[in-house]
């Protein structure tokens, strides 16, 4: 039992403690992590950098989508980042399934943890469509012009099959009917 005026044991610095996380004592944990729960309100998953025109253009139709973010580390590390609370996290923000959480939250070292030390050398982080188009327009320029290409192509292609179903179609349904008929 804590004493009054005892401290609460915390983990060294991450750079000064080797430990692996799960050496970490659950109150050097619990004192890392108290009054917080962001690790739990997203996911980030590493993507392949874009290099061709429908890979930028994938990541700008997701920026589309309500909650996902996408973010570039230096040197060249991008990460698709969905701003999404897990549904074991109650309204007390407690974890319901603390014991029996998955392995990702058991391993998770909240030494590293963004309120403790910076995410890591972001280049350029992206909420929104117009913002990753911009900056490839700016940082990618040879990127940017194949993008707008292929676009331009994209839509040409599109507008041609377009209306050669369209001719298709109205046949085959003659064609169906006349044979039920």
């Amino acid at each position: 039992m804590k004493q009054r005026g005892e401290r609460t044991p915390r983990a060294a610095d991450p750079a000064e403690d080797p430990r692996p996380s799960l050496a970490l004592r659950r109150a050097e944990t619990a004192a890392l992590c108290r009054g917080c729960v962001q690790c739990c309100t997203y996911i980030t998953v590493e993507i392949d950098a874009p290099r061709s025109p429908w890979e930028y253009d994938q990541w700008i139709w997701a920026l589309h989508h309500r909650g996902v973010q996408l973010y570039v580390e230096r040197p060249e590390r991008w990460s698709l980042h969905f701003q999404t609370r897990c549904a074991e996290l109650g309204a007390d923000d407690r974890c319901a399934i603390h014991g029996e959480h998955p392995v990702m939250c058991r391993e998770h070292d909240p030494r590293s943890c963004e309120r403790w030390l910076p995410l890591a050398d972001i280049r350029a982080w992206f909420d929104a469509p117009a913002e990753l188009e911009d900056w490839i327009r700016t940082e990618r320029p040879a990127h940017w012009a194949r993008l707008e290409e292929w676009r331009k192509a994209s839509v040409t292609a599109s507008g041609a099959s377009r209306r050669r179903r369209t001719a298709v179609i109205p046949s085959r349904v003659s064609a169906s009917t006349a044979r039920s008929g």
